[in-house]
């Protein structure tokens, strides 16, 4: 059944329906061919499906469908709300990594820029369509939020705004002392984690003493090294494995 995600203004409880437009009206009139009586579930956004019923369809210019409200329920979301904070990459890289990751069930990612992005400028273009993906992978994947992708900021001021979270760590490949399953032993005492990654080659020695300084953890990944596109998603399946989230 398709899903789209809606604002939560958009669905009027009192009379149990919702107005579909835009690109939602356009998927399913012009894609999927939709007709009167078709399920349909709108999602606000904010962790409720509604299962409805397709009521009528406005084609032409100014697409639009009305649905009616079946019933509703929650959507469940990770205790755990994760913070990706992954160096942009070359060519399409961060693409399938936002994809993954909101598959999996990041709550959001910040795109950084760091000694080893061979990005330092990131366009608003290229940052809607990040945006959009997000979007894409949480309706596939049946999410009942949208997980944000923020703007680009600078590796310096992604290590200050860590700090507000219970868990913060860094991987990095040169770290021999600490390993990822030394900093989650005890996950139930965290509501929040904010990772790092880096870009192809690393993080530089520069930024690996910021995040001492800033008493970040870096952390290995084991004895292979990982691609950048690999690493966050392997490291957020650890998070919520260890949270509860994976399996049974």
């Amino acid at each position: 059944m398709p899903k789209y995600f809606v604002k939560p203004e958009d669905i009027d409880k009192e009379n149990s329906a919702v107005i579909l437009s835009g690109e939602n009206a356009e998927h399913l009139i012009s894609v999927l061919r939709a007709r009167r009586g078709d399920p349909v579930v709108v999602c606000d956004g904010c962790s409720t499906d509604y299962h409805c019923e397709i009521t009528d369809i406005v084609s032409g210019r100014g697409k639009r469908l009305s649905v009616k409200i079946l019933s509703e329920r929650g959507v469940r979301e990770p205790r755990l709300q994760t913070t990706l904070y992954q160096a942009l990459p070359k060519t399409d890289k961060m693409e399938y990594i936002i994809q993954k990751c909101v598959e999996m069930g990041v709550h959001s990612i910040v795109p950084i820029y760091t000694d080893n992005s061979d990005i330092k400028a990131l366009s608003d273009a290229k940052l809607a369509r990040y945006r959009k993906i997000s979007e894409a992978s949480a309706k596939q994947s049946m999410r009942g939020i949208i997980p944000d992708i923020g703007a680009p900021i600078t590796l310096k001021q992604a290590v200050a705004d860590s700090a507000g979270y219970n868990l913060a760590f860094a991987a990095y490949e040169n770290e021999n002392r600490i390993g990822l399953k030394d900093i989650l032993s005890d996950m139930a005492k965290y509501n929040a984690a904010a990772f790092f990654i880096g870009a192809e080659g690393g993080f530089s020695d520069d930024e690996a003493d910021m995040f001492i300084k800033a008493d970040i953890p870096r952390v290995s990944l084991g004895a292979r090294i990982l691609r950048t596109e690999t690493a966050g998603f392997a490291v957020l399946t650890v998070l919520m494995y260890t949270s509860g989230e994976l399996g049974v």
